[in-house]
């Protein structure tokens, strides 16, 4: 004796997995207006224009790479705002907006650079002693 069990797939309701659209622009702004920043300041060092800010924040399926970027200068993670968003990792140093870097540090820094140069500089010297000798 044979038992069919016959099951209707069209009588099942699906799960919905539509999750609400975010606007990727307006939660830019949003995020940019609660830090208080100059958009100018923080735009620059995402990479782009103060212009190309306000493009962005109109766009609605604003790229991930660019919030990111935006995130890294905001010091914010839009990936807690955006389930979709892959975590971009990014160690930077710590950074102070607005400090002014000391005389000793400015010197230190030049120092640095200059003893960059003279090595190069060397190193230029004896491959061109070397192939003078050739």
């Amino acid at each position: 004796m044979f038992i069919f069990l016959h099951i209707n797939v069209y009588s099942f309701n699906p799960v919905s997995t539509s999750k609400k659209h975010i606007h990727r622009g307006q939660l830019l702004e949003s995020v940019m207006k609660a830090s208080r920043l100059n958009i100018k300041f923080v735009a620059e060092k995402a990479g782009y224009s103060r212009s190309a800010y306000y493009k962005h924040k109109e766009t609605k399926d604003l790229d991930f790479h660019i919030l990111a970027a935006y995130g890294k200068a905001l010091r914010h993670d839009f990936s807690e705002d955006i389930p979709d968003m892959p975590k971009y990792l990014v160690e930077e140093p710590a950074e102070e907006y607005g400090k002014q870097p000391t005389l000793k540090d400015a010197l230190k820094q030049r120092d640095h650079w200059k003893e960059k140069y003279y090595e190069l500089l060397e190193k230029y010297n004896r491959l061109i002693e070397e192939k003078v000798k050739r």
